[in-house]
């Protein structure tokens, strides 16, 4: 035990030894009693960059070690994996543009189906492509119904020259009765014979039948514009596909289930074929 002891008060006096040392010697640098050297000059600078670069992955909580593996630190960009496909959009008056969308292109038909049924029921962009102006008035694309989830199955036919498309028409109207509409310009103002004619319609603020606030109808006039909005959705629907299927001719729709009475399903096209 006593040996330990004598050993660190041996190292302790060495090391104290060495400080006052250096001490002396800056002393001396510092009054101009002695010269700078440059070993002196070399070795001080390294070891005081070499504590400083340690400082600095120390207030970081890094590992500088991680400098000596490739691309630990800093890693490679990551690369956009969407491809642009072409969907249309509408207007809800029969007007549609086609526009790029940027997707993670499904490989599989099916879900490629899937995807595209999505993308048209998704919301407009609001973007400078897709508010473009079309004969001379403002185009002002609406949100159409998302029925992605009504889709039940599909598969080609006639060496993939024909889509047919089959539906779950219980779903479609639970669509429809949660589809909010589109406030007009019209509706807001209360007067049809002064509006603008280039005036952009209002696709932000919604209103649904029976409520409180918002222009009162009456539920056959609703339930006609919510069948045109089902409509132009399909219309849509149909015309993006044609566009990214280039073989195919004829699309089916085939609506499984009770229709009802309520919506005017017979103006629905359930055979379309390619413009």
């Amino acid at each position: 035990m006593n040996t330990h002891l004598q050993k660190i008060k041996e190292y302790l006096r060495s090391l104290k030894e060495i400080i006052k040392d250096l001490i002396i010697r800056f002393y001396k640098i510092g009054t101009g009693e002695t010269k700078l050297t440059r070993d002196f000059i070399f070795l001080f600078a390294s070891w005081f960059s070499l504590l400083i670069f340690f400082s600095f992955f120390i207030l970081a909580e890094q590992n500088p070690f991680r400098l000596l593996v490739p691309f630990q630190l800093y890693s490679y960009p990551s690369l956009d994996h969407r491809e642009p496909i072409v969907i249309y959009i509408s207007n809800g008056e029969g007007e549609q543009i086609p526009i790029h969308r940027k997707v993670l292109k499904q490989d599989e038909t099916g879900a490629f189906i899937y995807q595209i049924v999505g993308e048209v029921g998704s919301p407009p962009y609001f973007d400078s492509v897709e508010a473009l102006a079309k004969d001379g008035k403002l185009f002002s694309p609406k949100k159409l119904l998302d029925i992605r989830f009504a889709l039940k199955q599909s598969w080609f036919l006639q060496k993939d020259s024909k889509l047919v498309i089959d539906w779950n028409v219980q779903i479609l109207q639970d669509v429809m009765e949660k589809y909010r509409l589109p406030r007009t310009k019209s509706e807001e103002t209360g007067d049809s014979e002064d509006e603008n004619p280039n005036a952009p319609v209002d696709t932000i603020t919604y209103y649904s039948a029976g409520t409180e606030t918002g222009p009162k109808e009456s539920e056959e006039v609703v339930n006609k514009r919510k069948i045109l909005a089902m409509e132009s959705t399909i219309r849509a629907l149909n015309a993006s596909l044609f566009e990214n299927f280039k073989d195919l001719k004829t699309i089916e729709h085939q609506f499984s289930g009770e229709l009802s009475p309520v919506y005017h399903w017979d103006s629905l096209s359930t055979l379309v074929t390619r413009p």
